[in-house]
């Protein structure tokens, strides 16, 4: 199992990173918004499970994007 502070400073900087709405993340990741805020302060860690499906969330979010991009470039 992995180290619970590494998990919360994993998890707080993909989500700070990827630069999406929360409720957004939260959508994708099927967990509450107020699960996201939580661990973002630091007053929880997310188990496993909800660590997979935040990443299942926000690799379903990037190939919807790169998606669009693909549309975006067929248009130049």
């Amino acid at each position: 199992m992995a180290d619970p502070d590494k998990v919360q400073i994993v998890v707080r900087e993909v989500i700070e990173e990827s630069g999406l709405p929360r409720t957004l993340i939260a959508e994708d990741a099927d967990v509450s918004r107020a699960a996201i805020i939580a661990w973002l302060a630091g007053t929880r860690t997310p188990q496993p499970e909800s660590v997979a499906r935040l990443a299942d969330g926000l690799e379903k979010r990037a190939k919807l994007i790169q998606a669009q991009v693909a549309r975006l470039r067929k248009l130049q």
